[in-house]
């Protein structure tokens, strides 16, 4: 599963999935998240999902001529391809892209015992 996760002082506030068909954030009622900030354009971005011709999904987000443009990571972009744990800054929102479907989280460390009583110690 892809998500767009919505932060506020690094909590998660709201979780969206992202449709294959894409997303559009904004001000304006018509968008898919829709932002009640005053620094937020109308119109202000979208993600857009698209498949390569090897089967790799790419998740795209791009700015569309916004007043306060978009950032990820820091920097202003006017496209950029998201990749599990960006920091996306849409007006005075925050935004973490996460992805579940590359190995970040598909790996549990086993937990063993150790030779010292009550000690538990994690596998490689």
């Amino acid at each position: 599963m892809v998500i767009l996760a919505q932060l506020v002082d690094d909590i998660v506030i709201n979780k969206t999935e992202i449709p294959s068909e894409g997303l559009t954030i904004g001000r304006a009622a018509s968008n898919d998240i829709r932002l009640d900030d005053p620094s937020v354009s109308q119109k202000h971005a979208k993600i857009e999902v698209k498949e390569t011709k090897d089967g790799t999904i790419l998740y795209f987000l791009q700015d569309l001529k916004s007043t306060n443009h978009t950032f990820v990571n820091g920097k202003e972009i006017n496209e950029a391809v998201m990749t599990d744990g960006d920091v996306i800054v849409i007006g005075m929102m925050n935004f973490k892209f996460i992805n579940d479907d590359e190995d970040a989280l598909a790996k549990t460390k086993v937990f063993k015992k150790s030779w010292i009583p009550g000690m538990m110690y994690l596998e490689d």
